[in-house]
């Protein structure tokens, strides 16, 4: 979804998980703000992709809508050429895709722990690779990690989540040195508690929610205090 032609010297940015919550509402503030916007999210049909879609329209802003699913090499490799393809540059880079997992790790089997670090770390990480490149060769860039309170502070029943999301504070904080050189800047964002359907979509770790589990009158008392 091209809404315009701009000269190649404009400023292009790229937002992870746009479908919805600060994803979405990131690219449109980018997009307000002169960036051609490239929105990306895992899945492009149905009812997720209808509202910025006829914000575009009514706002006639520089932003795309398109595929992107950071658990995938493929996809990842795939969209950052696409953008480069077109545009022949990219200055932001924003990671915002992921999700929380809530349960005890002793009841997470080890495909729920990797899954999730393959969204919340590993994604980022592919996505930050795919572009360095293009902005060492431009000289200029700016990473911004989207990672959490979490990645401060941790509660229980969210180790999975609140390691992933540690994980990806030291990374950032350990490539801001390498990448400085470069003219590429690193930049951690830690957002608290916001007003968006993050908490709703969290993925309950299948053996907590037995009520055989040891730790099921714990994940019930806090789900009720997150309702």
């Amino acid at each position: 979804m091209s809404i315009s032609n701009p000269t190649q010297d404009q400023k292009v940015a790229a937002v992870t998980g746009s479908s919805t919550g600060t994803g979405f509402e990131t690219s449109l503030i980018l997009a307000r703000n002169g960036f051609h916007t490239y929105a990306t999210m895992r899945k492009l049909e149905g009812e997720k992709t209808k509202p910025p879609t006829e914000v575009v329209k009514n706002e006639i802003l520089l932003l795309q809508v398109t595929g992107l699913e950071v658990d995938n090499d493929k996809s990842v490799a795939d969209a950052i050429n696409t953008i480069v393809d077109e545009r022949k540059r990219i200055d932001v880079l924003v990671n915002n895709a992921g999700y929380a997992l809530g349960g005890a790790l002793d009841d997470s089997s080890m495909d729920e722990i990797k899954a999730q670090f393959e969204t919340n770390f590993f994604g980022a990480v592919r996505a930050i690779k795919a572009v360095l490149p293009v902005m060492r060769r431009q000289g200029a860039g700016r990473i911004v990690n989207i990672t959490s309170m979490g990645g401060r502070i941790s509660i229980p029943l969210s180790s999975s989540y609140h390691g992933s999301k540690f994980a990806l504070e030291g990374l950032s904080e350990s490539i801001q040195y390498e990448l400085e050189p470069f003219g590429i800047k690193v930049i951690l964002i830690e957002p608290g508690a916001v007003g968006s359907n993050f908490w709703r979509n969290i993925k309950i770790v299948r053996s907590s929610s037995d009520s055989n589990s040891p730790y099921s009158p714990l994940l019930q008392r806090k789900q009720r205090r997150n309702k």
